[in-house]
């Protein structure tokens, strides 16, 4: 266990004390974990020294917490079947998004253009204006459609890691 989840989890079990006195508690547990760091000990050997964080909120809060009201919280695994069906769907997703992302970024290279050889032959500054708003919206729509895809891919890799 990290010294912070274990802190995290004291935390909670310390809910029925005030939240000065929690706060009080924790920083002497930081403290011990301050003083083991500097003693050369990881996270996970001071955290086996002290034990778990139940034990020590029940030495604090005492009758207030029994072990039918409150157990120690088990860690979730992720639902890796959810997320490999999430990962293979952003896939599908973007099979289809790349190819209208770099259709959206030609437009938008057309627009550009086009804008050059009408904007003189107009002489319209509404005309101009319309041509940048439209163009810059295209191509954000596209890194938008993009980079959304991208971030959800790797999430779906995360959490199938876990």
């Amino acid at each position: 266990m990290k010294k912070i989840d274990f802190l995290n989890e004291l935390y909670n079990y310390l809910s029925p004390l005030p939240k000065a006195e929690r706060n009080e508690i924790l920083n002497d547990f930081r403290e011990h974990f301050r003083e083991g760091e500097l003693a050369g000990k990881t996270e996970e050997q001071i955290c086996s020294e002290l034990g778990s964080p139940f034990e020590c909120a029940k030495q604090y809060v005492g009758d207030a917490i029994d072990d039918n009201r409150i157990k120690p919280q088990e860690k979730k695994k992720p639902n890796k079947t959810f997320w490999t069906v999430a990962f293979f769907w952003n896939i599908v997703q973007a099979f289809f998004s790349i190819p209208i992302t770099f259709g959206l970024f030609v437009v938008a290279a057309i627009m550009i253009v086009a804008y050059c050889f009408i904007v003189p032959a107009i002489g319209s500054i509404a005309f101009l204006v319309f041509a940048i708003a439209s163009t810059s919206t295209v191509l954000c729509l596209g890194i938008i459609t993009l980079l959304w895809t991208m971030i959800e891919i790797k999430e779906c890799i995360k959490m199938m890691n876990k």
